[in-house]
């Protein structure tokens, strides 16, 4: 692990995150000087989920008590205690582009650059050197048969079952030695201006992967992929950014691929190697072969194809296949079977993560009728990059999540929530450490003033 910076804990990043949130263009009409300041509306929804608030009535039954008023000025920059209604604030969020939303994950991301923090996620194969492995899936965010807003893709369009539904895609730097992730903004699936038909993964893909390489245009990734996205144009587009992949390839997708790993088989033309774990007692084989047409079409692109048989202790089989263009030999394939299996950290670390463990993704804080419920999905991924970083570089945290809650996460958010609605704080540190020493106990005071 690289030293751990001062700049990594929660007080200097959600400065940076709310000096993003300041730049923000008001959109209101004259700008109501004399209302709510304007970032305060995206500050106090920031707040509200990284205090991993389950709806947004439950915030705004809180938000005028004084301790409230008084950490959110000192811990979210909230400007002259001013904190809007439930009602006004997806009012005020709703015509927000969520593209405004996309500069504090850049942000945070040059910020843990900076600080080496990424160093412990260099993924090591053959000839690659320093680069790193990005993970991309959807999920769903929102489901409904009533509530309908502009951007909703239509399901049974015209049935007497028409639904209405929100998907998002999302992306993150993992390894496969880490248990945190580091996520990049997610890239909304929803219905497109000006487009028919409904937008879908294979679409925003496309936004997704160009969103990251104008951010990021010097970063070296590994992209990898489910068997939805092993077709030629991905791959195409994937080279064409300078990136490598592993993506899964399923047998019932890739007849003419399976056909031509056999023909090679037949001709004695394919590698093997095999590994055996005598400490787990596990069994590792691979089965491997380079420059493999990916279909049968003239164009087709040809690639590196690794099959893989893990044998546990109790001999239990599990089998998987990727496509690659990372050249396969024997000593490279351990390391591309552990790059490959990383790809259930986007669903295991991540998705799994927002839903259940305290960040309420799927939660319908308010639909609008713009962009409000995938603006709140960004602040959403943002709360959760915060944590991932502190979990990663915060000495207070790591001490704060072992001692205070064991180690347990979702424990831990229900103590610092705890702390925020009763004590008035002057910032970050006095929190974390109230939660690291504890709060001397005291009879309650009544006040009869």
């Amino acid at each position: 692990m690289p030293k751990v910076s001062k700049h990594l804990n929660a007080a200097n990043l959600i400065d940076q995150v709310c000096k993003c949130l300041d730049e923000i263009p008001d959109h209101r009409p004259n700008h109501c000087p004399n209302g709510i300041p304007f970032p305060n509306f995206a500050k106090s929804a920031f707040a509200m989920m990284h205090q991993k608030y389950d709806s947004l009535l439950t915030f705004d039954s809180d938000r005028a008590d004084p301790v409230i008023l008084h950490n959110l000025a000192t811990m979210y920059h909230v400007q002259d205690q001013k904190v809007p209604c439930d009602t006004r604030m997806r009012e005020v969020l709703d015509p927000i582009e969520p593209a405004q939303f996309r500069k504090p994950f850049k942000k945070l991301f040059s910020l843990i650059q900076r600080n080496k923090l990424l160093k412990a996620f260099e993924y090591q194969c053959g000839d690659l050197k320093d680069w790193y492995l990005m993970p991309v899936d959807g999920t769903g965010l929102f489901y409904s048969g009533k509530c309908r807003c502009q951007e909703c893709c239509v399901k049974n369009k015209g049935k007497p079952n028409e639904a209405y539904y929100h998907n998002l895609l999302g992306g993150c730097i993992v390894h496969p030695d880490q248990k945190v992730v580091m996520p990049f903004a997610p890239e909304a699936i929803v219905q497109q201006d000006g487009d028919n038909k409904n937008d879908c993964e294979q679409n925003a893909i496309k936004r997704y992967l160009a969103h990251v390489k104008r951010e990021h245009p010097h970063l070296k990734l590994v992209i990898l992929l489910d068997g939805l996205f092993a077709d030629n144009p991905t791959i195409e587009l994937i080279k064409s950014y300078g990136w490598h992949f592993i993506i899964v390839a399923k047998d019932g997708n890739h007849k003419s691929l399976i056909e031509a790993m056999d023909a090679l088989c037949d001709q004695e033309q394919l590698s093997y190697h095999k590994i055996i774990d005598e400490e787990q007692g596990t069994r590792h084989w691979f089965r491997f072969a380079n420059d493999v047409p990916l279909n049968a079409s003239k164009l087709t692109q040809n690639v590196n194809v690794l099959d893989y048989v893990e044998t546990d202790s109790e001999g239990k089989r599990h089998t998987w296949c990727w496509v690659t263009d990372i050249e396969l030999t024997k000593d490279t394939v351990e390391a591309v079977m552990r790059g490959g299996r990383c790809r259930w950290h986007i669903e295991n670390q991540t998705f799994n993560t927002l839903k259940n463990q305290g960040y309420s993704l799927e939660h319908n804080y308010g639909h609008g009728k713009q962009h409000l419920a995938t603006n709140l999905a960004y602040l959403t991924f943002l709360a959760f990059m915060v944590d991932q970083i502190q979990e990663m570089a915060s000495p207070e945290f790591k001490k704060a999540l072992k001692e205070r809650a064991r180690g347990v996460r979702t424990y831990l958010w229900k103590v610092i929530t705890r702390v925020f609605l009763s004590w008035m704080l002057e910032g970050w540190d006095e929190l974390f450490d109230a939660l690291i020493y504890g709060i001397k106990p005291g009879r309650v005071q009544i006040n009869t003033s």
